[in-house]
């Protein structure tokens, strides 16, 4: 591993999404071609409006930028290291050591797969999307596999004994009262007289 906290070997697996990805140079390629065609018929009108050259440049400009955004959803990628996930969504890239990851999951009614760290910590993984139906189950399922090979088993869970627990229970009831717990009691001592 890298200082940056990147793995300097070579994926084990990249996943990229393959739908969104037509779609995203569709749509753009269409936005360009939209606002460039507009940009040159746009003059001078009857009305008095007055369209300059640089209202011209400026919408073909303005038409490539939205095309440039439009393609940022082509850029998720993931790719698995033996020492971990690094995931590049639309803005930002990440890296997570397979110490940190819980689980990977793909949730009833959610677009693309999650990370789920401890402390219910999530994380999107927009490379795995469900527009790419059988492609997405595959990549899951190899995700998950490289999961179970290299993340370390989770801790045990630790049950206290009775003595521990009723320690516990003997420190909550010797703690002093907040001010609202004093309040609350005040107040049900008043209904409920003894």
């Amino acid at each position: 591993m890298s200082n940056t906290g990147k793995p300097t070997t070579e994926p084990l697996l990249t996943v990229r999404p393959r739908k969104i990805a037509i779609y995203a140079a569709i749509s753009s390629a269409a936005v360009v071609i939209v606002m460039l065609v507009v940009g040159i018929l746009l003059h001078d009108t009857n009305d008095g409006v007055s369209f300059q050259m640089s209202d011209q440049i400026g919408l073909a400009g303005l038409g490539v930028l939205i095309g440039i955004a439009i393609l940022m959803m082509a850029r998720p990628t993931l790719k698995v290291f033996p020492e971990g996930l690094l995931i590049r969504n639309i803005l930002g890239e990440n890296f997570y050591e397979w110490a940190l990851i819980y689980e990977v999951s793909f949730p009833q009614g959610a677009q693309w797969a999650l990370l789920r760290m401890p402390d219910d910590e999530t994380h999107p993984l927009m490379a795995i999307q469900l527009l790419d139906r059988g492609r997405a189950v595959e990549a899951l399922q190899k995700v998950r596999e490289f999961h179970a090979r290299y993340a370390p088993p989770p801790p045990a869970a630790v049950i206290p004994d009775e003595a521990t627990l009723q320690a516990l229970a003997e420190q909550e009831n010797n703690r002093p009262l907040g001010r609202l717990e004093i309040i609350d009691r005040v107040k049900a001592a008043k209904k409920n007289p003894i």
